[in-house]
């Protein structure tokens, strides 16, 4: 059965997002129409476009997704972890999703075209971050017993395909979009049997990879 609690965590922080973010511009509306000396924003503080750095478009970039991202919520690395009684550890076996993030043009695309679709990761305009993985393995078995654990990457991967264009909409270069937003990264202890609702990061991971120890 498909859980989705993280999603939903998401997708509120998304929304709690929006919210506050459309509040401040009804604020900011009225502001404006009570102080006379208010005018409007230039082009180059425009939500919609990100400064051209690396590309040559005068007035910045802009992006315009092709058709609604796909998200999936998935485990992005595993290792399972021996514990002696005296705090040494050995892996068992250790797993990696191996996919990288990125925003990258479609075959056949220009330097200047490559360099667009960077302009748009570097101004916010695209997200591109890479898959959480498991770092500092010691400080997640800090006072663990004698024991197997896994320890687990569970994040929000976002793909789909966006079109990049100078702001006056010319040299347009389409692009594939790889993103991913850390949700949990644990520990769980391969003896136990957390709640499959409230903890099920936890449980799906010792049911899939303890079992490799």
């Amino acid at each position: 059965m498909r859980r989705n609690g993280a999603r939903t965590r998401t997708n509120g922080r998304r929304l709690a997002a929006v919210t506050a973010g459309c509040t401040a511009l009804l604020l900011a509306g009225c502001a404006g129409a009570d102080d006379p000396g208010a005018g409007e924003a230039s082009p180059s503080a425009s939500a919609d476009t990100a400064p051209a750095v690396e590309s040559s478009c005068g007035g910045g970039v802009s992006v315009e997704w092709l058709g609604t991202p796909e998200s999936e919520d998935i485990y992005t690395a595993v290792t399972v972890v021996r514990v002696s009684g005296d705090g040494g550890t050995a892996v068992q076996s250790e797993w990696s999703r191996g996919e990288d993030a990125g925003a990258r043009a479609e075959g056949g695309a220009t330097e200047d075209q490559e360099a667009m679709v960077r302009d748009a990761v570097a101004g916010g305009l695209l997200e591109a971050t890479e898959a959480p993985a498991i770092v500092e393995t010691d400080s997640l078995l800090v006072d663990v017993d004698k024991g197997t654990y896994v320890l687990y990457a569970y994040a929000e991967r976002t793909t789909g395909s966006a079109t990049v264009s100078c702001g006056d909409g010319s040299n347009a270069v389409d692009a594939d979009v790889t993103s991913f937003e850390e949700v949990e990264t644990g520990v769980a202890d391969c003896s136990t049997s957390p709640d499959p609702v409230t903890e099920y990061v936890a449980a799906d991971a010792i049911t899939d990879y303890c079992g490799r120890a």
